[in-house]
């Protein structure tokens, strides 16, 4: 069962402590898990993520808001949680490709 809040208290504040089996779980925010909390939905959710991005970008141009936009710095704390992400945005802009035919 998916639990959406699982990372609230129950007054709904952030939970900083998560237990299993009685054991206090030291990366209980690793992407995944790992080891005997690994998830079991990993390989479908990846194989999801890569066709839906294959999709997007087969099917639509994507062009930046602003050229002269600079990428944004990369959050240091979250080395080594897989994917580092920046600390801002970036945007773009995107629509849906033309076909041979249309041409």
């Amino acid at each position: 069962m998916f639990k959406y809040d699982r990372f609230l208290n129950e007054d709904k504040t952030v939970k900083k402590e998560f237990y299993k089996d009685g054991t206090r779980l030291e990366y209980y925010t690793m992407p995944w898990g790992a080891g005997k909390n690994i998830c079991i939905g990993k390989e479908f959710a990846v194989t999801a993520i890569k066709q839906f991005l294959f999709l997007f970008l087969t099917h639509f141009d994507l062009e930046l808001c602003n050229p002269d936009a600079k990428l944004p710095p990369v959050n240091p704390s979250r080395f080594g949680f897989g994917m580092v992400h920046p600390d801002g945005d970036l945007r773009v802009r995107f629509r849906l490709k033309r076909t041979q035919h249309e041409m």
